[in-house]
């Protein structure tokens, strides 16, 4: 039998800080993308887990600091996650990020390059 998608979710990823800010072309935004895992049933912070940041844009508005488009972190003991600071390119628009992270939904994040 196919358990129906999302049945089996045990951890909840929490938006902690970063989305919605705005920068200006080739500027660094003021504040990293945060989450928090917590556990479902307890309530507890998940620590030492893999969270991922993943641009899903087709265009290059904003990149991790270094050129990056995927980062990785772990979260520390209260289940924070927190990634290199984000650096605007030159296209104006939203930039869109997906959060994952082992037995939770994906969220997203997004931050705004105004012109």
């Amino acid at each position: 039998m196919n358990a129906e998608a999302g049945t089996d979710l045990t951890v909840a990823i929490e938006p902690a800080g970063g989305t919605g800010q705005h920068a200006g072309p080739h500027e660094t935004f003021s504040d990293p993308l945060k989450a928090r895992l917590v556990d479902r049933r307890s309530g507890l912070p998940v620590t030492d887990a893999a969270v991922t940041f993943a641009w899903l844009s087709t265009t290059q508005q904003v990149l991790f600091e270094g050129g990056e488009t995927t980062v990785t972190v772990d979260t520390d003991s209260q289940g924070y996650a927190q990634t290199p600071p984000l650096v605007a390119g030159d296209a104006a628009g939203t930039a869109s990020f997906t959060v994952t992270a082992e037995g939770a939904a994906p969220q997203h994040f997004e931050v705004t390059v105004d012109h």
